[in-house]
């Protein structure tokens, strides 16, 4: 396998050290030497290079920072007409975002921005949980919460003597908000969402932006189910203008005010290598460090690591706090909200809360250099065996490979219903799982008009429409759900009503928009098999299956064991890629289905053939060719 690395970084070497293959792609470089602002012509210039780079060494992945590798390309010549590369490659792309979205993408006007997000095969990976659920809120596909990680190299792991490290605090790192640089006045307006939530957070500490603005003040209009492209860019291009000044906040709260508050007490004992603090606060500071291997080698040789998380975070971890556990030196670091999530607070790494935690904490461990020691021993094991960048790459794998596999069977030509027809020119006992409000119903119904059809729906408040629908569709409603037992459990309702599953939410997976669960419901299960027990219905009479139950497919099939050694023809949707949580995939499917005595007759697209589509099965027995060869 070859990947198509954008910005190398550190996840060249990740690459090396999985044995993957690399082909370096070019990046777009703005005059000013940021790569995020990065505007469209130059990004689209930057597309042909990498079409021809591609042309020479294919890959099978591409894989950036920030955003780097997001190209476009000009549909039938018209630069107003654009596709995104990677579709126009037919390759997903990965993004390891770490930085805001507002920052990582500030060269492209937000309309642009909008419609390139809603791609399902650019797997959006985010270091901070918070921006990730925010995203995903507003509807956002392919999106993975993926933390930062240290990068692969050739770390000294001797044990750490701390009585020969210098007796110094240090922090590495630079003054990055301009926000509150001298002239520059922000309307009133833009302050007050960022404001009101850094006021919540000192109560609620783990409230979110996207929380305090939508759910606690209402300060905006959330999305709504109907709402068209225009006015959901809308809606997020406004929250996102106004997270401006949360973020300035945050560099404030979480990094700026320790930084003044140590160089104020302790002067020259405190340590300060970065840039841009001389003009922000008149601090002195020194130059960063020269070289990477200057830069590990201070992390080891320093008492006291800090380390103050920047603004473009609001729950997540820095590059800092995997570099310098890595290198095995001693970290204090600010109490983040995603801290125990990585490290044993208090043996894997120290914490502070306030300036004067900060302070005691400083005094503390400066007079205990073994204790020291043995939690930058402990910080460094932890961090080499689970948080190298060689760990992340297998996350970025795990959910980007599978789009690569898009098409994993021929689709069929012809259409279900001449298919079925030909198969099964009249049915007896259909049953129909997953009816929602009668959709398939209806289909069913017109293709075979004496058939009996039971149709199973569980939630609610879709059963009562498909009752009122049942006399004019000659069908008789179920108020069950199908699964592998009999009994009770738990259906999560999503923000499309035809997306409801037995089974939970999928981070990053390509159909977020409408399996983003919005609340919960008991409903009734049961197995075909008992069911058709209970109901007096004879199995043999049932000639065709149908399962539409978002993921639950094969757990319905494991009830229906019995029903399956005489239905005729088994028509049930499939997926290529995890949309669910645990669900079975096409292949998952396809193994039991041939377990059971049928073979495939034909797979159908669906409006998102990359993801999933409909498979009609028969049994062995009758078998013919199908119209894309199979038997």
């Amino acid at each position: 396998m070859r990947i198509g690395l954008f910005q190398h970084g550190w996840w060249e070497a990740a690459c090396e050290s999985g044995k993957y293959a690399t082909t370096g792609l070019p990046t777009t470089v703005p005059p000013s030497g940021n790569p995020y602002e990065s505007d469209l012509p130059a990004r689209i210039a930057n597309s042909e290079a990498v079409l021809r780079r591609l042309q020479e060494r294919p890959v099978e992945l591409l894989l950036d920072n920030g955003g780097a590798g997001l190209g476009f390309l000009a549909s039938d010549g018209k630069t107003d007409n654009l596709d995104l590369l990677h579709e126009r490659l037919r390759l997903p792309l990965a993004s390891h975002l770490v930085d805001p979205l507002v920052t990582a993408l500030q060269g492209l006007d937000w309309p642009v921005v909008w419609q390139s997000l809603q791609s399902a095969m650019w797997v959006k990976f985010i270091w901070d949980r918070a921006h990730a659920a925010e995203l995903q809120r507003f509807g956002v596909p392919s999106v993975v919460h993926l933390p930062m990680g240290a990068p692969v190299r050739a770390y000294c792991t001797e044990p750490l003597d701390a009585r020969h490290c210098k007796p110094v605090v240090s922090f590495v790192g630079g003054q990055n908000s301009k926000f509150f640089a001298q002239g520059n006045q922000i309307a009133t307006a833009r302050l007050l969402p960022g404001a009101m939530t850094l006021g919540l957070q000192a109560d609620l500490r783990n409230t979110s932006f996207f929380d305090a603005y939508h759910d606690v003040y209402g300060l905006g209009q959330p999305l709504a189910e109907g709402d068209d492209l225009e006015t959901r860019f809308r809606k997020t291009a406004a929250y996102f203008n106004l997270k401006e000044f949360y973020h300035a906040g945050l560099c404030l709260r979480q990094r700026d005010r320790f930084v003044v508050f140590l160089k104020r007490k302790l002067g020259d004992h405190f340590r300060l290598i970065g840039t841009r603090w001389e003009e922000a606060y008149g601090l002195r500071c020194e130059q960063p460090l020269p070289t990477a291997d200057a830069y590990f080698n201070h992390f080891r040789e320093t008492a006291i690591n800090l380390n103050f998380v920047n603004g473009n975070a609001e729950s997540g971890l820095n590059l800092r706090h995997f570099e310098i556990t890595a290198a095995g030196g001693f970290m204090l670091c600010y109490d983040q909200p995603e801290l125990s999530d990585c490290f044993d607070v208090g043996k894997e790494c120290a914490v502070f809360r306030s300036e004067t935690d900060l302070l005691d904490k400083i005094r503390y461990y400066l007079t205990r250099p073994q204790e020291r020691a043995a939690i930058a021993v402990a910080g460094q094991r932890r961090t080499l065996a689970q948080h190298l960048f060689s760990r992340r790459l297998e996350t970025v794998l795990k959910y980007a490979l599978p789009l690569t596999r898009a098409y994993p069977v021929e689709y069929s030509k012809s259409s279900i219903d001449v298919d079925l027809r030909a198969i099964l020119p009249a049915a007896d006992v259909i049953l129909d799982g997953g009816a929602n409000t009668g959709q398939a119903a209806a289909w069913l119904r017109g293709l075979y008009p004496r058939a009996t059809i039971y149709s199973f729906e569980p939630v609610g408040s879709l059963y009562a429409q498909l009752c009122a629908r049942a006399a004019e569709l000659r069908i008789q409603p179920v108020k069950k759900g199908l699964a592998d037992f009999d009994g009770r459990a738990t259906i999560h309702l999503t923000s499309s009503p035809e997306a409801h599953s037995l089974l939970g939410f999928q981070p990053g997976n390509p159909c977020a928009p409408w399996t983003n669960v919005v609340g919960c419901e008991e409903v009734e299960v049961c197995t075909l098999d008992r069911w058709c027990r209970d109901a007096g219905v004879d199995s043999k009479r049932v000639n065709l299956l149908k399962l539409d139950i978002q993921g639950a497919e094969l757990k319905a099939l494991y009830g229906a064991r019995n029903l399956l050694k005489t239905v005729k023809a088994v028509y049930l949707e499939v997926s290529f890629v995890p949309i669910y949580r645990d669900a079975p995939l096409f292949a998952d499917i396809e193994t039991f289905m041939r377990e059971c005595g049928y073979r495939r007759y034909a797979v159908y697209p669906s409006d998102q053939p990359h993801y999933w589509g409909d498979a009609l099965y028969i049994r062995e027995d009758g078998a013919r060719k199908g119209p894309t060869g199979e038997s």
